[in-house]
C-alpha cells in the first residue's frame, strides 16, 4: 500500500510571485492531484533544479514517474530521497511497495525494517512489512506486524484480510472468520473477503452459511469462475442439487477445461439420478486431469455398476 500524499493547497499560495523550490513543489502537487502529469513533472523538476536536497519533491516525482510506468526512475528518486533524509518515511514506504510489486519481498522487508528503526509506530511500514512477510510464507511474523499495524490504524482492510489468511493456514477458522468480518464491516463489497469467509464456513461444515457468502461474492463478480464453482460445491453439499447444477453449469461456461468443475457437474448429475450426463462429465474430468483421472474413473465405474436386486423377505 502506497503512503497517500495529500495535495490540498491554498489557492492564494499558488497565486504568489515567490518562485522558490517550495512554490514549484506545491504547484506540482496541485497539478498532480488535478491529473496534469506533464505539468506536474515540470514543476517537480524545477523545484529540484533549484534545491537538490529536497526529499519531499523527489518522493512526489517518484510517485508520478511510477504512475507513468517508469518504475526504474521512480526507484532512483525514492532511494535518493532516503539518502538525503534517512528519516523521511514516505520514501521508504513507496520504495518498499515498489519492490513488493516487483516480487522483491526480502529486500522490501529490509527496507521497511529500516523505516521502523527510524520510527517504531509507522503503521504503513508495519502493514507493508506484514504483507511482504506473508508473501514469504512467514505467517507468524506477518501476523505480529499486521496486529501491531491494526492497533495503530484499525481501518487497514488488507491487514485484517491477510491476518485472516494466516489464521486460515493455521486452521484457526474462528479467528479467520472474525478478521474477515472486520473487513466486511469496513467494506461490504470486498468480494475476496466474502469468498474466503465462505470457504471458512464451508470447512466448518456450515454449508448453508457458505452458500450465502459465495452467492454474494458471485453477485459482486459474476465472471469469476472460482466463485461460481464454490457456490455450486456448497449448494451440492447443502443438498440442493438443482441450484448446484445451475452454479456449476455457469462455472463450466466460464472455464470449460476445468477438471474440478467437470467433476462437480458429474457429482451433481449423479445426485439428480442423471447417469448419462454424470458419466459424460466424469469422463471429461478424467481426460482433463491425468493426475486425478483414477478418481474420476472410479466414480464412473461406480456409476455404471448395476444396482443390487432387492432382497426378498425370509421366512
Amino acid at each position: 500500500m502506497k503512503n497517500i500524499i495529500f495535495f490540498a493547497l491554498i489557492a492564494a499560495g499558488l497565486a504568489g510571485c515567490n518562485r522558490s523550490p517550495e512554490f514549484y513543489f506545491s504547484r506540482g502537487n496541485y497539478q498532480f492531484s488535478a491529473g496534469k502529469d506533464s505539468e506536474a513533472l515540470e514543476s517537480y523538476n524545477r523545484a529540484l533544479l533549484i534545491k537538490k536536497n529536497f526529499p519531499e519533491a523527489l518522493t512526489s516525482r517518484g510517485l508520478l514517474l511510477e504512475k507513468q510506468g517508469d518504475t526504474q526512475k521512480a526507484g532512483r528518486d525514492y532511494r535518493k530521497a532516503i539518502e538525503l533524509n534517512s528519516a523521511y518515511l514516505p520514501a521508504y514506504n513507496n520504495l518498499g511497495a515498489l519492490l513488493m510489486d516487483a516480487g522483491n519481498y526480502q529486500e522490501a522487508v529490509k527496507l521497511f525494517t529500516d523505516a521502523l528503526a527510524a520510527r517504531q509506530d509507522y503503521s504503513y511500514a508495519l502493514l507493508n512489512r506484514g504483507l511482504a512477510l506473508y508473501k514469504l510464507g512467514d505467517c507468524a511474523a506477518a501476523t505480529a506486524d499486521l496486529s501491531r499495524a491494526l492497533e495503530l490504524t484499525p481501518k487497514f482492510e488488507m491487514a485484517y484480510y491477510h491476518r485472516a489468511l494466516c489464521a486460515r493456514n493455521a486452521r484457526n477458522l474462528p479467528a479467520a472468520i472474525a478478521d474477515l468480518d472486520a473487513v466486511l464491516a469496513l467494506n461490504p463489497a470486498a468480494s475476496l473477503a466474502r469468498f474466503e469467509r465462505g470457504k471458512a464456513l464451508y470447512h466448518t461444515a456450515d454449508y448453508a452459511g457458505s452458500v450465502q457468502e459465495f452467492a454474494k461474492a458471485a453477485e459482486l463478480k459474476p465472471e469469476d469462475v472460482n466463485y461460481a464453482y464454490w457456490l455450486g460445491l456448497a449448494l451440492y453439499k447443502a443438498g440442493y442439487a438443482e441450484g448446484a447444477l445451475e452454479a456449476a453449469s455457469k462455472a463450466a461456461a466460464l472455464k470449460p477445461d476445468s477438471y474440478q468443475v467437470r467433476g462437480l457437474l458429474g457429482d451433481v448429475y449423479a445426485a439428480l439420478k442423471d447417469s448419462g450426463n454424470a458419466a459424460a462429465q466424469y469422463s471429461l474430468a478424467a481426460g482433463l486431469s491425468p493426475k486425478f483421472a483414477s478418481v474420476y474413473r472410479a466414480k464412473l465405474a461406480a456409476l455404471r455398476k448395476p444396482a443390487a436386486p432387492p432382497r426378498g423377505k425370509r421366512k
